[in-house]
Order: structure tokens, then sequence, then C-alpha cells
């Protein structure tokens, strides 16, 4: 189902033609997945943003979708039931530090965070005692102001301080934004398979928006701690067998540790050291939630030390059995 057009925008059912294009023009910057690489949804959202600019920019579409509404069977809401608050609020960007474990199962986790939340004290109006709240004459209620012709030229409305509002008597509480500083707690679920680096976005958790404007959304940012036994490459996973000589000559069968336990590995006679074995679906669950990578293990091949004399003999005896190998010096000769 998607958003009622004007509050995808930000804007009310009064905006005007300039209005609505800059108010796209902010928000096509923020979720261009050119600039988004890590969040899955922001193609979605763009789209979202897209669609909406199509309609509202357009007098005849805007005209008949403020008549009837986005769907005549009712999917969306029609105009009676848009919201008319202020901008939307900003997003909250959150560094969280997960356990490797953690992205192997994923977890529930309540974070505490500090966001911007309605002001109780004047209903989110800005306004002191009742005072009227207005549109800041100077950039028409967006709160931003354009320097140049290019949409990139913009910066905070100097008049209003990027609240778009103006109020002649301030809230002394907010000191006339609508909103104040909260520290709250919020449940995310966080699913397997994140790799540092990787955003995730919870619609709504973000600051609350000026006079009433909905929440921005709070954007998780992984980063996960190293793991002793496993190195990570996207969704597969690398580690390292220990054979010993004899292990690698004859082969054998060994066990080495999984993220689910034990793992058997056959290891084929001659096995030499630095020949990595692939395990299938042992890797890290995908993101996508779809399968799992593979694991890669390597051998390491442990010559022993601190031989004594008898086994220093048994060696010397053993070579002179095994095959020759003609390593060559410059020139072919043998050294």
């Amino acid at each position: 189902m998607r958003r009622d057009y004007y509050a995808v925008l930000g804007v009310g059912t009064g905006a005007t033609a300039t209005q609505i294009r800059r108010a796209y023009q902010r928000l096509a910057r923020r979720y261009s997945p050119d600039v988004n690489l890590w969040e899955r949804e922001a193609q979605a959202l763009f789209e979202e943003i897209v669609e909406a600019y199509r309609v509202l920019s357009d007098p005849t579409s805007r005209a008949l979708y403020d008549r009837q509404g986005p769907a005549p069977d009712g999917s969306e809401p029609g105009p009676s039931a848009r919201p008319r608050g202020g901008r939307r609020g900003d997003d909250l960007h959150l560094p969280i530090e997960l356990a490797f474990q953690q992205t192997v199962s994923g977890l529930e986790a309540e974070i505490p965070i500090e966001r911007l939340s309605p002001c109780d004290a004047c209903g989110a109006t800005g306004a002191a005692r009742g005072a009227a709240a207005l549109p800041c004459a100077h950039c028409e209620g967006l709160g931003m102001v354009w320097s140049g012709e290019s949409a990139l030229e913009q910066q905070a409305c100097a008049m209003c301080g990027g609240t778009g509002v103006r109020v002649a008597e301030p809230c002394p509480e907010c000191r006339g934004r609508g909103v104040r500083p909260e520290r709250t707690v919020v449940r995310v679920s966080l699913p397997p398979g994140l790799d540092t680096g990787a955003q995730l976005r919870f619609r709504g958790k973000g600051h609350a928006g000026p006079f009433g404007g909905p929440r921005g959304d709070l954007i998780v940012i992984a980063r996960v701690q190293e793991n002793p036994i496993f190195a990570r490459k996207g969704d597969n996973l690398y580690c390292e067998v220990p054979l010993t000589i004899v292990e690698a000559v004859l082969g054998a069968r060994v066990r080495v540790r999984g993220l689910d336990g034990l793992v058997d590995l056959v290891i084929p006679p001659g096995t030499q050291s630095g020949k990595a074995f692939r395990v299938r679906g042992k890797g890290m669950p995908r993101l996508s939630g779809t399968g799992r990578g593979d694991l890669y293990v390597t051998a390491r091949v442990e010559i022993p030390r601190g031989l004594d004399a008898r086994t220093q003999e048994m060696f010397r005896e053993l070579g002179r059995f095994l095959p020759k190998d003609d390593r060559g010096v410059a020139g072919g000769a043998r050294a």
C-alpha cells in the first residue's frame, strides 16, 4: 500500500508548485540509490518519491488525485485523510557494534537513542499560549533556500533557522521549534547476515518533524567484531585446519569447527599445504534471507620440530624411497 503522495513529499495539501518541486529535489537527493549504496530500501523509497512528484507536479493529475484519491478501491487515503503537519523529520543515523555470533543468528535489540520528539508544552506548534504559527515568508515554509539554479545549492533558511515556520511568541520550552530532545529506547529486529557497513532503515523511528511533521527514519549502521577463527568475505567464511605430515601424505578424515558445530572434512592423500576445500552452505546466512554462503577450509601442514635422533633417521630412511623432486637452479643444473 502506497503512502499518501503529499505525505511522501512532506508538504501540505495546499502546497504551491514551487514548494512541491523543492521538496522533491531535497528528498530525491537524500534517497537517491546512487548515494545510498548500503540501504536496501533506497530504490523503493526513491521510486515512491518520483511517483509522488510525477502526479503532484502536473496540474491535471494533481486535480484528479485531489478529487478521487490515488485509487478507486480506497487502498490509499483520499484528500480528507491527508496529514497537514510540518515537514518530515530528519533521519537518525546510529552506529551499532555487534559480536560476530549475533550476526549469525540475528537478534532483537533494545537501543538507547536521543532524538527529537514533539514538544508537549505547546502541542508541537512552537507557539506559546496559543500564539499563531505561520509559514516563513522567506523560504515559503520549506526551511531551505536555494542560492542558485541547481538543486544542490541549498542551505538552511536564516530567517526561520530551517524550521519553515515563524511564530510571534515562541514556546519557551522548545524555543519555537515544536520539538524537544528526548532520550528513549527503541526495539529493532536485526536479521542474520549483517556485515560491517550494512545499513538497516526503520521507518518512523527517527527525529520528529517540526510542528507536527512525521518522523524521519532510524538508520542503523552495523560494525561487526572480528572473529578469531573465521575470516569473512561477503557471505563466505575462511579458516585453516592444521594437518600432520602423516595426514597430508596418507589422507585422513578430520573435523573442523563451523558456525553450527563440527564439520567432517575428507583430506585426500598427497594434500599440499595451502590447498583450499569448499564446504557448501556452511558460510554466513545471506542478508536476503535465502540460503547461506560457503565455508573455505585451507590446509596447513605442520612440520614437526625438535625430533630425536631415532625419528630423524626414520625420515632419512623414508627419504631414500620417496621420488626425487627435480628442483633446478638457473641453467637447469641440480644443486
